[in-house]
């Protein structure tokens, strides 16, 4: 039985101009997303800027998430670090601050050998045994590509892996799929909104961490019931009609555009730390029209 819900978001940390995490508007952020009805939240992956901030900083965020949401909806804590220990940390905070799982992603810049990725995920695994936990494969973000064979002998040895959020090559879903046993236990995610209809009828994904989801959760959240009903035509025409705005944060910057749009929606989500700059005047002209009209 799968253990992670099929739809979460991806939610964006607020920090201050400083570029250090804004605590005191981590309960504000959260309490937009419960308002929105999200099924589950993703809090310190990608989308979260979770490699801008230290070790202390995530655990707070864990535990001000935690505080204001557990009980309300599904949380995964996004864990990767440059050091195992550092992420086996990570693991145990959010264990402790009420989360339901762990996306665990992979040391970024380090490129580990496939057998030390292995023993990376087998150590933090073994330090929460009891929350699920599903590996982030994202080759274009940190450089290391985790090949359907090591998540097959992972799986196989790792009792509380449970799925796979697979950013690299869609081609390996299959791969993965084919090679495991007790596929209907595990679960496949997705992280591109634009892709996801088709991720999810014709290449094996079953789910999505969206980053869209932010600013059309009613929309994705719809897509993705439709698409949970084999009722794809409806979940097409859903994902036509927001095609023009997902393509536009793409190009313009997914997490600079919606701390945009969030703050215009007086969501104290604050800025990106530098280098990343804010969305500029002609951008936020094209994103109000879209999404302001």
């Amino acid at each position: 039985m799968a253990r992670f819900i099929p739809y979460s978001v991806a939610m964006v940390t607020p920090f201050t101009k400083a570029g250090t995490l804004d605590d005191l508007s981590v309960p504000h952020v959260v309490k937009y997303y419960l308002n929105q009805h999200i099924p589950g939240l993703l809090v310190s992956g990608s989308t979260g800027e979770q490699h801008c901030m230290t070790v202390a900083e995530r655990k707070q965020l864990y535990n001000l998430v935690g505080e204001t949401a557990a009980g309300k909806c599904q949380l995964y804590a996004g864990v990767a670090a440059f050091k195992t220990d550092d992420a086996k940390e990570l693991a145990q905070a959010a264990k402790d601050a009420g989360f339901s799982g762990i996306m665990l992603g992979f040391p970024p810049y380090r490129i580990p050998s496939q057998q030390e990725a292995e023993l990376y995920v087998s150590e933090v695994a073994a330090c929460v045994k009891d929350l699920p936990i599903f590996l982030y494969n994202n080759p274009r973000r940190n450089g290391f590509d985790l090949e359907p064979e090591t998540f097959v002998r992972i799986a196989k040895a790792v009792d509380n892996v449970h799925g796979l959020k697979e950013a690299g090559n869609p081609e390996n879903i299959a791969k993965v799929k084919s090679a495991l046993v007790d596929v209907d236990r595990y679960c496949f995610f997705s992280g591109r909104d634009l892709t996801f209809t088709d991720a999810f009828t014709t290449q094996g994904y079953t789910g999505i961490t969206s980053i869209a989801g932010n600013v059309y959760p009613d929309q994705v959240k719809s897509i993705v019931d439709h698409l949970l009903r084999n009722e794809t035509t409806q979940a097409k025409r859903i994902m036509e009609n927001i095609t023009p705005g997902i393509a536009l944060l793409e190009k313009a910057g997914m997490i600079q555009s919606i701390k945009y749009i969030l703050r215009k929606k007086n969501v104290p989500v604050g800025f990106c730390p530098r280098p990343v700059l804010d969305v500029s005047d002609e951008i936020k002209q094209a994103l109000d029209k879209i999404f302001f009209t």
